[in-house]
């Protein structure tokens, strides 16, 4: 007769569900503060096209090999897992935490299984051995409870300095240059501090927007300290190509040259393409001379590790379970973790979830599950893993497109291009053309080394005003200037900077401003274009970059051509609303249909007094 072991227990905490779910399901943290090594892992398709886990790590000092299953969730409620031993002390071990919610707070129970094998198995469980590894888990989950009341910055803080001492000094003094750095924002002090304390689990994939909401400071703020950082030597960059399924990241280069086209997800069995908008994802970890972090896994793919996904359940071959579900307001995917079909949702504020089927290898949705309840059922002929996932994950992504379309990464990462011929899709981008009015007159007004000096000069004052409104100039032709903004807002408050400061600073030059013989013509465009890597910089390419060209030639001079796209935006139209406007549509060269725009007065004599 096998002699399992079988642990219990249950805590009241004065705190919601959802609060103390964060804290037990983030498997990873707790492996860490447990003080447990990290393991390596295999995964391998059986003959049933389903993925199978084979880990190779320790149970206390022994090494032992185990399969793992992919776990089950349903979060702010319950997780599982099971792991089945091939050597050591247990022959299979299974951990299980359900968070129930009580009229004050909730209620955590903490349950596990452990099958001894051989003699040290049933050593180890009549020893106390099995119950102690159990109660110290489950006292690290109280402990990360506890702590979160406190004043560490994120659970598993260190009070002490984890940096080698040896590097220490080199470390203040990168962080004292680092702080002088207009692009730190003053948060060079936060980031050391967290390369100091923070714990291997946070610092293996730092995510700038994430820390931006933990330090409450404005994401492109947090964004360009990493990017300072990275510049410094401080952090390495890390281009991570995830699994459009599983989010994981499959392939991991440090130069954007270097990113491939596509890889292949074993976890899903699944091969996937590039998508800078959709799964390729700016991450930073320390350099090493800093914090060398161990090799190896401390979680596959865990609730902790995998917020997106909401739920993951088994359900054997032509069967049917309903599980505990309640999902916030917003689209979600639902499917198997096994490869194949998928299909997307939108919740409603009521929170009905949609019955989920599995039907010759299809997934559908049909009719409604009873409410906070997802109802399955699998009508295959093999057990399938659900998951139903929130499509937004790309809330707290720096993703390639974003990072690409900033101006501090343009200027603090000059190196990192796209290989020769390829391109990197960008869904949104604002595009604007200047160019100087009439150039070969104000060389005959002006003579040649004048007028040369004041084309020069026009330069950095276009170039001013962009950088001050978050654009960045992509390249200048002739007397032309291209910039870029990563909203259209900032665009065309630039544009507008621009045409009602040049009398000023044709005057800053010695000019009579009344007679000025400098005149702009700016045209502002936004849309989806291509990113490549000509002359060893970034350009863009596409129909917007051609629309906002042909806008520019729209210009009469002194005035702003905003198309249509831009002007309906809401801040955009919120900024325009005292200008004078006339609004055209206009045929241009190499479009096909008719383009809307707006003809935007400049200067103090055209903007309309408020009511």
């Amino acid at each position: 007769m096998t002699a399992i072991y079988r642990y219990r227990q249950e805590r009241r905490f004065a705190k919601p569900p959802a609060v103390i779910w964060a804290f037990v399901s983030d498997t990873a943290r707790l492996w860490e503060y447990n003080g447990l090594e990290p393991y390596r892992f295999e995964e391998r398709a059986d003959a049933q096209g389903r993925i199978r886990r084979f880990v190779r790590g320790k149970v206390g000092p022994l090494s032992a090999r185990w399969e793992e299953d992919f776990g089950e969730w349903q979060e702010n409620h319950r997780f599982s897992q099971v792991r089945n031993y091939r050597n050591g002390p247990m022959r299979r071990w299974e951990w299980a935490c359900e968070v129930i919610a009580e009229s004050e707070g909730c209620r955590l129970i903490v349950t596990g299984m452990a099958e001894p094998a051989g003699l040290l198995g049933f050593v180890g469980k009549y020893t106390g051995i099995f119950e102690a590894e159990f109660g110290k888990a489950a006292a690290g989950i109280e402990r990360i409870i506890r702590e979160s009341d406190g004043t560490a910055l994120v659970p598993g803080w260190s009070a002490k300095d984890l940096v080698a001492p040896a590097a220490r000094p080199r470390l203040d003094a990168l962080g004292t240059e680092l702080a002088q750095d207009q692009a730190s924002h003053g948060l060079a002090p936060n980031l050391i501090d967290y390369l100091r304390h923070g714990p291997v689990v946070d610092l293996r994939s730092m995510r700038p927007m994430a820390l931006a909401r933990l330090w409450a400071v404005p994401p492109d703020h947090a964004v360009e300290l990493f990017l300072a950082a990275a510049r410094k030597g401080i952090v390495a960059m890390g281009w991570d190509l995830l699994c459009p399924r599983c989010r994981g990241a499959k392939s991991q280069v440090s130069r954007l040259q270097d990113l491939p086209k596509g890889a292949h997800c074993a976890s899903c069995n699944v091969d996937y393409e590039r998508n800078f908008n959709r799964n390729v994802e700016l991450t930073f970890h320390p350099e090493s001379w800093i914090r060398p972090l161990p090799d190896g896994e401390m979680c596959m793919l865990g609730p902790g590790s995998a917020r997106h996904i909401k739920f993951q359940g088994e359900v054997v071959e032509r069967s049917a379970k309903a599980f505990d579900l309640s999902l916030a307001p917003g689209s979600y995917r639902f499917r198997t973790v096994e490869a194949g079909a998928e299909a997307d949702c939108d919740i409603g504020a009521d929170g009905v979830i949609p019955k989920l089927v599995a039907r010759d290898r299809e997934i559908l949705l049909e009719g409604s599950s009873d409410a906070n309840e997802l109802a399955i059922r699998n009508e295959s002929d093999r057990p399938l893993v659900f998951v139903v996932e929130n499509r937004n994950w790309v809330k707290d992504a720096l993703t390639g497109e974003r990072v690409i379309a900033m101006p501090a990464f343009r200027r603090l990462c000059p190196e990192q291009l796209l290989r020769p011929g390829d391109n990197a899709e960008i869904s949104w981008i604002a595009i604007m053309f200047t160019d100087l009015k009439g150039s070969t007159e104000l060389y005959d007004a002006l003579g040649d080394a004048p007028a040369y000096n004041l084309v020069r000069d026009h330069f950095s004052f276009i170039s001013d005003r962009v950088q001050r409104n978050h654009g960045f100039v992509v390249k200048t032709v002739g007397d032309a200037v291209m910039a870029a903004f990563s909203r259209s807002d900032y665009a065309v408050r630039a544009a507008l900077a621009i045409q009602d400061d040049v009398a000023s600073f044709y005057s800053s030059r010695g000019g009579d401003s009344n007679a000025m013989p400098i005149v702009l013509k700016l045209g502002l465009h936004a849309g989806p274009c291509i990113a490549v890597t000509t002359g060893d910089v970034l350009d863009y390419f596409g129909a917007t970059v051609n629309i906002a060209a042909r806008l520019e030639h729209q210009c009469h001079g002194g005035e702003v051509i905003v198309s249509d796209a831009v002007a309906r935006e809401a801040k955009t139209a919120a900024m325009l609303a005292d200008r004078t406007q006339i609004e055209e549509t206009a045929m241009l060269r190499g479009v096909s249909a008719p383009i809307r725009f707006l003809r935007i007065a400049v200067g103090a004599d055209h903007v309309r007094p408020a009511p």
